[in-house]
């Protein structure tokens, strides 16, 4: 499974999927340098729960746009800790994971799936194995 880059554009500030590094901005067609050193891999489990709608990301609380059904996303970013959140309509209870990179921690590999409740779904970040991704 080939991941799909989702960074921010420096110039226009949207969130995009990028092909590589230095690839333009779909939105404003300037190059977007990053550094894949150290970066966050989601794959959303595939599910009929929720299938028609795209999961929304965020990282520390900033919207990171949405993942679509069994899509991989890499998220490329500086050392540095992050806090993940998952949200889809008005299901926004997710067990937000954090993550810390560092020289010795670089990459992180996580899956989210949605799980079925009485009154309100959640959402489930956990550790997946790179092997299960092809990676």
């Amino acid at each position: 499974m080939t991941p799909k880059f989702r960074v921010k554009c420096p110039k226009c500030g949207k969130v995009n999927n990028i092909a590589g590094n230095g690839a333009p901005c779909p939105s404003c067609k300037n190059p977007v340098p990053f550094s894949p050193d150290a970066c966050v891999y989601v794959y959303r489990q595939g599910s009929f729960v929720g299938v028609a709608n795209g999961f929304e990301l965020y990282i520390n609380g900033e919207g990171c746009g949405f993942i679509g059904n069994k899509e991989l996303l890499c998220f490329p970013l500086p050392y540095g800790t992050y806090k993940f959140h998952c949200a889809c309509g008005m299901n926004r209870k997710s067990n937000d994971p954090v993550f810390t990179l560092t020289p010795q921690n670089r990459v992180v590999y996580q899956k989210v799936h949605m799980k079925p409740g009485a009154l309100q779904n959640s959402f489930i970040f956990e550790p997946i194995d790179p092997k299960q991704l092809g990676l």
